[in-house]
């Protein structure tokens, strides 16, 4: 029953209707020595004609008015976190249908750990990109563009994998890098791994201040993250004090057909503390249904390419699915930022 009524009230949180159009600029930002190839997803009431937006031979992309003016009013800030090997159009499809129900969204494309710039060394570097989410909401309050528009009383983050690591770190989940070596030992193949392990990345050669430090950003009021990486070493002491509301969605298993293994997301709710952390453990979907929606040869160019065909290995029903059921989830959590509940400040 109780299971029942918490669907029932995920979807009432679908039934709002899109009330913003979606526009987008492209933009750098200097964050220190690196630079932050972003995407800004905002509402308009613009009426020109859409174009599409971040499609590729893989992958479809989004419709907006590239440039349109920003809607009156201020809007809550999510900053989008991909996961490794990800890109800032990589959560589209979930930036736009925020940006519809009245938010700015930034994504960018984290260094080190992005498409055609994936370094092992440097993506094991994980607070660079918990960093890089910080950055980008110093970038967005202080542009003359952008923070008349930005409420800051209601700004979150969401990110996917390592970035839904970086969206647990942003709020004060803190790991340590003896337990992560010791875990690579023991299992070098796991998710978490596997990665660094084939590269032969030196993991004890990483700075263990910089890895075990807490990089809480106080700015942040709420967090989603979709099949986090990292779950394991999450220190259950940092979950008991989160600066904030967590949400983490889990899909059913990690990779298509291994119905054995899951990156073990949900489990962490069992350790919230002074703020709740909620999980939505879905009936179905893997880990890369959060990425858009598969072309019908999207699959077929990445077996040619031996790319990485498991991103396209699963049904596009099954995709839709996950993308509306992490949808309503997100919007159900996040209704007290939305416009029409954050008094607009």
């Amino acid at each position: 029953m109780k299971r029942a009524l918490f669907l029932w009230l995920l979807l009432c949180g679908m039934a709002n209707a899109a009330t913003y159009r979606v526009a987008t600029h492209d933009e750098v930002f200097q964050a220190g020595t690196r630079q932050l190839a972003s995407r800004i997803y905002y509402p308009t009431s613009a009426t020109g004609a859409p174009q599409w937006v971040g499609e590729n031979p893989v992958f479809t992309g989004i419709e907006s008015q590239p440039d349109a003016p920003v809607a009156k009013g201020r809007f809550p800030l999510i900053v989008i976190s991909h996961g490794s090997g990800g890109n800032n159009a990589s959560q589209a499809w979930l930036a736009a249908a925020l940006v519809q129900q009245g938010a700015v969204v930034v994504a960018a494309n984290h260094p080190g750990s992005t498409t055609g710039n994936s370094i092992p060394a440097l993506s094991a570097q994980l607070w660079l990109q918990t960093g890089d989410i910080s950055a980008l909401i110093d970038a967005m309050t202080d542009d003359p563009r952008w923070r008349q528009s930005i409420n800051r009383q209601a700004i979150g983050v969401i990110g996917h994998s390592k970035g839904g690591y970086s969206a647990i770190a942003a709020l004060g989940g803190r790991i340590r890098l003896a337990d992560f070596i010791a875990g690579c030992r023991q299992r070098p193949q796991s998710p978490d791994c596997q990665f660094y392990t084939r590269a032969k990345v030196e993991l004890a050669q990483l700075p263990a201040g910089q890895f075990d430090a807490d990089y809480r950003d106080p700015r942040i009021r709420f967090a989603v993250a979709l099949d986090p990486g990292m779950a394991p070493y999450l220190l259950p002491t940092s979950l008991h004090r989160l600066g904030a509301p967590l949400l983490i969605v889990e899909p059913q298993r990690y990779l298509p057909g291994n119905r054995q293994q899951s990156l073990g997301g949900a489990a962490l709710a069992t350790y919230a503390g002074q703020q709740p952390i909620r999980a939505l453990k879905l009936t179905g979907g893997n880990h890369f249904d959060f990425l858009p929606l598969c072309r019908p040869n999207g699959r077929q160019i990445l077996e040619e390419e031996g790319d990485g065909e498991m991103l396209c290995a699963a049904s596009g029903e099954q995709r839709e699915a996950v993308h509306r059921q992490t949808l309503a989830a997100i919007l159900a959590f996040i209704r007290p930022w939305l416009p029409a509940h954050a008094g607009n400040q």
